[in-house]
């Protein structure tokens, strides 16, 4: 099994745990890897999550049980108010970096885990979000990366769903330059 694989699928095995759990409300695939349940597969040096932290519990609460349950070294970036991301912690496993990011203050991620689907990647169900949303949380960054699977993503995508939700979330002049590029 791939180094990519093996450490998907125990970083999906652990945050169904603190799913079942509680401490976590749910959660959702982003990034490269989501790409590959939507289209042709491409290479990734990470696993990135977004996450719905429970009512009861804190992100350092997350924090914490991540350092201890899996006995890694966490790595903790803190957003701006000019960010979206406000919360955001990485750790290495194996040689894969997961990033986990918080829904906190960010209404597009939280919306985009509430519409996600259950699809297959890598033989394992996980929650992954839809080409739509996929598409504005790349257009966020917006890396020439980012662009190049936007631009695959369209074949995928909603379009008249997207420009709605482009718009609704203050991306729609961000879209139209990378539809036109």
């Amino acid at each position: 099994m791939s180094i990519i694989v093996e450490a998907f699928k125990k970083a999906i095995t652990f945050f169904d745990e603190i799913k079942n759990e509680g401490i976590i409300e749910d959660y959702a695939l982003i990034g490269g890897l989501a790409l590959s349940a939507w289209i042709r597969p491409r290479t990734t040096k990470d696993v990135d999550l977004v996450v719905v932290v429970a009512k009861n519990f804190k992100w350092s609460d997350i924090v914490s049980i991540v350092e201890t349950r899996l006995q890694k070294k966490i790595v903790l970036h803190k957003g701006t108010k000019r960010m979206h991301i406000k919360e955001k912690l990485s750790f290495v496993a194996g040689q894969i970096e997961v990033d986990v990011i918080s829904t906190k203050d960010f209404e597009l991620a939280a919306e985009a885990i509430k519409k996600s689907v259950t699809a297959e990647v890598f033989g394992k169900n996980v929650k992954v979000v839809t080409p739509e949303y996929l598409i504005l949380l790349k257009l966020l960054p917006l890396s020439s990366q980012d662009a190049i699977d936007i631009k695959a993503l369209f074949k995928k995508a909603n379009m008249r769903r997207l420009r709605i939700l482009a718009e609704k979330h203050f991306l729609l002049s961000k879209l139209e330059i990378v539809s036109k590029s």
